[in-house]
């Protein structure tokens, strides 16, 4: 592959030459690559989430519902720009009950999924490290911290969690992974996740600071040294995975059998003379 080009090559104007994908291994080159996509997606997931935040509480007198409005719109379009920069890759869950949800639905294996999970931990952390580095000292203490509302139960704050992670994982089943018939579905499966947590963080804002995701919360808390009510942002979260997983595995899935394509000849890298090259 040349390091740099005078003009932009395309094979297809090359009637001597194909495009020939060739596939990568199982392991460990695709976990590692898995990882650094859910490293990378969530990093800038978190730092859009808290910085949402941090944006809308910028002037001290602005109007509540506008506040709301401004941090659910700006988390619910940078999910959807993610996914869709990164979903090819490792499917773009950056968000542990999402894993889960695709574990325990058979959509994700194991080791894959301990991989999506550590790289979502490190992601947040570093987008949050990012964040407190962008931004000024009178609002660093909270990097966008999600919290209770004033009077509201921790047992609420849970099933707010609970229920608005719930549907959130069963549209990214729905759209993305349990999908098998309908591929086009694909391309408008990443706006219908990033709409979802607008609408999402838009309800449970006021109540629990919208987190819907364990590492959204998990990392401005370790940034910023502040932690209140943490187990509500994994247990809420995690267990409406559970049921989103559920709902689809036991309740919705459609049955398929996979079977070999008749006349399909597998084609021979193993003889494969071309010169590598990666566009």
């Amino acid at each position: 592959m040349a390091f740099l080009r005078f003009l932009t090559y395309d094979p297809v104007r090359d009637p001597s030459k194909m495009k020939v994908r060739v596939p990568q291994k199982t392991f460990p080159t695709k976990i590692v690559k898995g990882l650094l996509a859910e490293l990378i997606g969530t990093l800038f997931l978190v730092f859009f989430c808290g910085g949402s935040v941090t944006a809308a509480f910028y002037f001290p007198d602005g109007d509540p519902a506008a506040r709301i409005l401004l941090i659910a719109t700006i988390q619910g379009f940078a999910l959807a720009a993610i996914i869709y920069a990164i979903s090819g890759v490792s499917g773009c869950n950056l968000n542990p009950a999402i894993t889960v949800a695709n574990l325990l639905s058979g959509r994700t294996g194991f080791i894959n999924a301990l991989a999506y999970i550590i790289g979502q931990v490190i992601g947040c952390i570093a987008g949050a490290g990012i964040l407190y580095a962008c931004i000024e000292w009178r609002y660093q203490m909270r990097l966008g911290n999600t919290r209770l509302g004033d009077g509201i139960p921790a047992g609420n704050g849970f099933l707010m969690e609970l229920f608005t992670t719930c549907l959130l994982c069963l549209v990214v089943l729905g759209t993305s992974v349990f999908n098998v018939w309908d591929r086009r579905l694909n391309r408008i499966a990443p706006f219908a996740i990033g709409m979802t947590l607008f609408a999402g963080v838009a309800v449970a804002n006021p109540f629990t600071g919208g987190s819907l995701n364990p590492v959204r919360t998990l990392g401005p808390s370790i940034i910023s040294g502040t932690w209140a009510n943490a187990w509500i942002y994994w247990a809420g979260p995690l267990i409406g995975g559970v049921l989103a997983a559920f709902i689809f595995r036991v309740l919705l899935q459609e049955r398929f059998d996979v079977i070999d394509k008749p006349g399909y000849v597998p084609f021979d890298f193993t003889s494969f003379k071309g010169d590598m090259q990666t566009y």
